[in-house]
């Protein structure tokens, strides 16, 4: 792993915003410290606009663990999924996001998601495919009709380019 990505490493456990601080990096023995901006909240009234609002804010606030210094691009997708017969109307979120090609995106996106658990999230489902991808499923909640869906993961099969990619769900909206 580069300078760069170590470095890039330290800031991202310590950034609970876009801007990096020169904090050094924790020891194994420190705790990951929770991050208020990662916790979701379920609006009393879950329509498909507040579904949509607070989807596109936590998954920018997931971005936003990411050192401005290393992100080269994020790609952003975001719309209300209506219902079919077998599933009910959700809010999807994606981000593709390019990494400068210097760092790891396994190395960080396994730093994201220490930065998710300590808010709060729970690893559900994770995963190393056998051309090095990193997937990680977690959810926001315990309870499945509150919870959000998030996989996270990082990508370093092309090279030259370094990919964490995230997808977010909302809860199911009320039929």
């Amino acid at each position: 792993m580069s300078a760069l990505a170590a470095a890039s490493l330290a800031a991202l456990l310590s950034v609970s915003g876009c801007t990096a601080s020169e904090t050094p990096r924790p020891s194994a023995t420190q705790s990951v410290p929770a991050d208020p901006a990662l916790t979701t909240v379920f609006p009393t009234d879950f329509t498909g606009e507040a579904a949509g609002a607070e989807t596109v804010r936590i998954a920018n606030a997931i971005v936003a663990l990411l050192p401005a210094t290393i992100v080269v691009h994020v790609d952003n997708t975001d719309k209300l999924v209506a219902a079919t017969t077998s599933s009910g109307s959700y809010y999807g979120v994606l981000r593709i996001i390019s990494l400068d090609p210097n760092n790891d995106p396994v190395a960080i996106s396994k730093t994201m998601v220490q930065k998710l658990e300590a808010s709060g999230w729970r690893i559900r489902q994770s995963s190393d495919s056998g051309t090095g991808v990193h997937l990680v499923t977690l959810s926001s909640n315990r309870k499945p009709n509150i919870s959000w869906l998030l996989q996270l993961s990082g990508d370093p099969r092309v090279s030259g380019q370094s990919v964490i990619q995230l997808q977010l769900v909302s809860p199911d909206l009320p039929g």
